[in-house]
């Protein structure tokens, strides 16, 4: 599997740079924020990457860093999220900005996304958040104490951890999370 491409920049294309390594020239899909980063065309390039099998075509994706290539590939594993729809993610965001996006269930940062929109940013940050190993407020106070009420009102542990992972935000007002909570758990929101 490729993991790295050294090479001289040929062209730059829309979400493309074709780089020439060796006898060979590559065809490799970037982010659009990477886009304008690159050298211009005849100076030499490193870029991380990855192949993937799109239907019968190989495509090669590039990143300007490790992290960038391993959230790609952690974006792709979800079910509902492409390589395309991945490649818009970076090119909004740093790799750190997106876990904290998502750590935060910031769905109005996520849905500035190209391709995005608010039902598909909630959906996104719980899968999200899942994959990326994320368990939003878990240690905080906040989030404890609505918990407890939660589970004081009937409801099972395990069901009012996905509501609260669905709809909790750090600093917001107590009564606000569980009512939305609430809403969540009767299948209103």
């Amino acid at each position: 599997m490729l993991a790295q491409v050294k090479g001289i920049v040929v062209r730059k294309g829309l979400n493309k740079v074709y780089v020439a390594t060796g006898p060979v020239v590559l065809e490799i899909c970037v982010p659009q924020a990477l886009l304008a980063k690159l050298p211009d065309e005849g100076h030499h390039l490193t870029l991380y990457v990855t192949l993937r099998l799109r239907g019968e075509v190989l495509e090669l994706y590039g990143f300007e860093d490790w992290e960038s290539k391993e959230l790609f590939e952690k974006l792709i594993s979800v079910s509902s999220l492409g390589p395309r729809l991945a490649l818009n993610i970076l090119g909004v965001f740093s790799p750190a900005r997106f876990a904290e996006v998502v750590a935060q269930n910031d769905l109005e940062s996520l849905s500035k996304v190209p391709g995005i929109g608010p039902r598909r940013a909630e959906k996104l940050c719980v899968e999200l958040r899942a994959k990326l190993g994320f368990k939003p407020g878990r240690t905080s106070t906040l989030y404890s104490e609505a918990l407890t009420a939660l589970l004081n009102l009937g409801f099972a542990e395990k069901e009012a951890r996905l509501a609260l992972e669905k709809v909790f935000k750090e600093g917001e007002d107590l009564a606000e999370i569980i009512k939305k909570a609430l809403k969540e758990l009767s299948g209103t929101l």
